[in-house]
């Protein structure tokens, strides 16, 4: 089993981290990470090169490594805190890039060619209240439309700022349980 995580946490020890490597420890798969905050991925620039030019994008970066890796995964992780409702900033930058997939699948009118896989998406959030979830939904889904993750499961964690990383792990025990069991089925 391959599995590729994209963190996009500024903190490359943050909390973040801390959980999503505690899911994945006790997962045999062969694990590659790439950090947002690390690599080196410019944002879209809407030039439309994509819909003339399938299956391509004319900015050559470490962007086509990480959409290699995503292509070979089982399972593909998207790990962020969550600022402003969302992913990072530096995690949408790379995530705007996959517009070459919408543009081949609907502009060209052909198939995305990832084979069918899992996406996890683990949210750490510094505050508590109801709806401080509800943004980034919508988000990760139309990612994992364009990868064909046609399952799914979230790990939505609230308030990092008020508990230790072994507090919530305590606190999110049975979900981070049904993630790996998931992942392994």
């Amino acid at each position: 089993m391959k599995i590729v995580v994209l963190n996009g946490s500024p903190q490359k020890n943050g909390i973040t981290k801390q959980i999503t490597d505690y899911l994945l420890k006790n997962i045999n798969a062969e694990i590659t990470t790439h950090y947002a905050y690390e690599v080196n991925v410019k944002a879209c620039i809407a030039c439309h090169y994509c819909f003339k030019h399938p299956n391509e994008c004319v900015i050559k970066d470490d962007f086509q490594q990480i959409m290699t890796d995503f292509a070979q995964a089982d399972v593909v992780v998207l790990a962020s805190p969550l600022h402003f409702s969302s992913f990072t900033g530096q995690l949408l930058s790379v995530i705007s890039r996959m517009q070459y997939l919408f543009a081949l699948k609907y502009e060209h009118k052909q198939e995305i060619p990832f084979k069918n896989k899992k996406g996890v998406t683990i949210i750490t959030g510094g505050n508590d209240y109801k709806s401080m979830f509800d943004a980034i939904k919508p988000v990760d889904s139309i990612i994992y439309n364009h990868i064909n993750a046609k399952k799914r499961q979230r790990l939505l964690i609230k308030a990092t700022d008020q508990y230790s990383v072994p507090e919530l792990i305590e606190q999110y025990q049975a979900e981070i349980i049904d993630i790996i069991s998931f992942i392994k089925e």
